[in-house]
């Protein structure tokens, strides 16, 4: 009985890492209204994309899905266009932001923001910052996957 208990236990918290560990996006309910972000960061946030996103919408708060995330030792926002900003397979622009002080900033230099499906943060962390693994659509039946890591200024794919 202790044993099987025991089997139960561990099937369960392995369940529950892999579920913590899977890759995520945003659905349409993750605005920036919904991320409770104030009209400053809106601002920030939005002159950030501007001037990495590779076309400009008619709106940037309808074209962009927003998310709070935990980075590890900071706050953290996810990003993501949803229309102009995709491609035809399914990948999108994507950002990660992170909060320094008052400040969103991006963790992509302006010209590596990734155009991807889904991503996963954790759970290994370097530099305080959790790895990010993203996935993209390379065809319906080619998908790639890309680790980054955090070098203490921005992401680097490893």
């Amino acid at each position: 009985m202790t044993k099987t208990i025991s089997g139960l236990l561990l099937s369960t918290l392995l369940i529950s890492v892999t579920a913590a560990n899977q890759m995520q996006s945003l659905s349409p309910q993750d605005t920036f209204a919904a991320s409770r972000l104030s009209q400053k960061e809106i601002r920030q946030i939005r002159d950030e994309v501007e001037q990495s996103a590779y076309d400009t919408p008619e709106s940037w708060e309808k074209e962009l899905r927003v998310k709070r995330v935990d980075l590890g030792k900071r706050s953290g926002l996810v990003v993501r266009g949803t229309n102009l900003l995709c491609g035809a397979t399914g990948n999108c622009q994507t950002w990660i932001f992170q909060k320094i002080r008052d400040r969103w900033v991006s963790l992509f230099p302006k010209d590596q923001v990734p155009v991807i499906e889904s991503f996963c943060l954790g759970p290994s962390i370097t530099a305080e910052i959790k790895d990010l693994t993203v996935s993209a659509n390379l065809s319906a039946q080619s998908v790639q996957t890309i680790t980054y890591k955090f070098d203490g200024k921005f992401y680097r794919a490893k």
